[in-house]
């Protein structure tokens, strides 16, 4: 597990370190996340094109897996829902969800399009949820937190499920290795660096900020950890190859989308673990 940061452009003051303390705020996240109003609550349709259809590339294969592997009947948990959108459009489709995270970002606009949504407060870090459910899911969101939380985590989500319950999890980004190192904390880094310094030859004001982005983990790591909480792997699937070289990088998303393939093969950037609780 590989504690890793992003670099940004900062034109809006000269702070030039955000800890890992501030990262894991609601508020952090809510701005990091861009939580904000705009004509996507205007209808449900306005919902969907806009923050599935046209949102991050990884919704679509969890939609994609989460359909496949969720059964109508089940009473599922969302762990740190965000949003809601994938959610939402499982709920739509006729899945009992109940959604929880630390807050709920638009709650009053989310509800007038959409009455039916159930949303709890709730602290995965903290306690277990209160009751069992068949099913617990959680996407992208769990790469916050270092292993001794996860362990806490992982433990709370067992005991959150009935026997026999399934966890549904991708951590979020794309797994430790050499590639992402280097892409991490040379090719990224330089790219920002290098914008930067033409911006204030240009007499534009602003610094570089590295910003805690979590924590970079491999395959066996997770499993590990669920293991000890009590869940054996089922299954893993990985996809989206393109997202973690051909969106971060700017020099390296201009290569042939080939080139990119090649890398990306061994960083995909969506990693869905389902685990299974053992028999009390």
């Amino acid at each position: 597990m590989r504690k890793w940061y992003k670099y940004i452009l900062n034109y809006e003051n000269n702070v030039k370190f955000i800890t890992k303390e501030e990262t894991e705020t609601y508020s952090a996240q809510e701005k990091s996340m861009g939580y904000s109003l705009n004509n996507g609550y205007n209808s449900k349709e306005d919902f969907f094109r806009t923050h599935f259809y046209n949102g991050h590339p990884r919704l679509k294969p969890y939609h994609d897996y989460l359909k496949q592997n969720l059964k109508k009947g089940e009473e599922i948990l969302s762990i740190g829902s965000g949003r809601c959108v994938n959610e939402l459009l499982l709920i739509e489709e006729g899945f009992n969800i109940t959604c929880s995270d630390l807050d709920q970002p638009c709650r009053e606009e989310t509800l007038r399009l959409f009455p039916e949504l159930r949303f709890v407060r709730y602290d995965v870090t903290s306690l277990p949820f209160g009751r069992r459910f068949d099913c617990i899911i959680s996407l992208s969101v769990l790469c916050l937190f270092d292993e001794n939380a996860l362990l806490r985590i992982f433990k709370n989500i067992a005991e959150s499920l009935k026997p026999g319950g399934r966890f549904i999890v991708d951590i979020g980004g794309a797994v430790d290795n050499f590639i992402t190192r280097i892409n991490d904390e040379a090719v990224c880094r330089l790219e920002v660096e290098l914008i930067c310094m033409i911006q204030r030859l240009r007499q534009r004001r602003c610094v570089v900020t590295r910003r805690h982005g979590g924590y970079r983990t491999k395959n066996d790591e997770i499993i590990s950890i669920a293991e000890k909480a009590g869940l054996t792997l089922h299954n893993l699937k990985c996809s989206d190859y393109l997202t973690e070289i051909g969106k971060r990088s700017i020099l390296l998303g201009r290569l042939p989308k080939r080139f990119i393939n090649a890398i990306g093969a061994h960083i995909p950037y969506v990693r869905i673990f389902t685990f299974v609780k053992d028999h009390e």
